[in-house]
């Protein structure tokens, strides 16, 4: 006798054997799909770190003048320019102003075309822009040699920025 077709023992088989590798399949790409979000998130952190350290270096390198003044709290600093070199908002020559608020130790850089003084008063609000940096900062300070400035930027959870620039 000859045969032509498939036993029904066969396709019963072989629908086993095609349901097992599609289990495996889908815990693969499962697995792939964790590990693209793990990469993903991490891309984003080290965007937001080179995005922080382009700016600090383009505030501070070259700029006509600085003035650093250390906050109550002995880990965080306020740096004042005059006359940066980049704005994010359009002003020639702008005034930053880099701080950490109380509110959970978030950095903040503020931007003005006129000299930014803290406290702000309510009436020149309107006249400054500013930008959240980061939440949860633990330490702001910049230190002066006479050919160089570092500054040391760390948040929370994470490893610290470094920046260094010359004079």
């Amino acid at each position: 006798m000859r045969r032509n077709a498939f036993t029904l023992v066969e396709l019963v088989v072989s629908i086993a054997l095609f349901g097992l590798i599609t289990v495996f399949l889908f815990g693969a790409i499962d697995e792939l799909r964790k590990q693209q979000s793990f990469f993903q998130q991490k891309e984003a952190l080290i965007s937001k770190k080179n995005q922080i350290i382009s700016l600090l270096r383009t505030d501070v390198d070259r700029a006509q003048a600085i003035n650093v003044t250390a906050s109550t709290s002995k880990d965080f600093d306020q740096i004042s320019i005059s006359g940066s070199n980049r704005s994010l908002y359009g002003i020639d020559r702008p005034f930053v102003v880099w701080v950490v608020l109380k509110a959970h130790n978030t950095l903040v850089r503020l931007e003005s075309a006129y000299p930014i003084t803290l406290p702000i008063r309510p009436e020149a609000l309107y006249l400054i822009h500013s930008d959240l940096i980061g939440k949860r900062c633990e330490l702001f300070r910049l230190y002066d040699s006479p050919k160089h400035r570092l500054i040391y930027l760390k948040f929370e959870n994470q490893s610290p920025l470094i920046v260094e620039t010359a004079k």
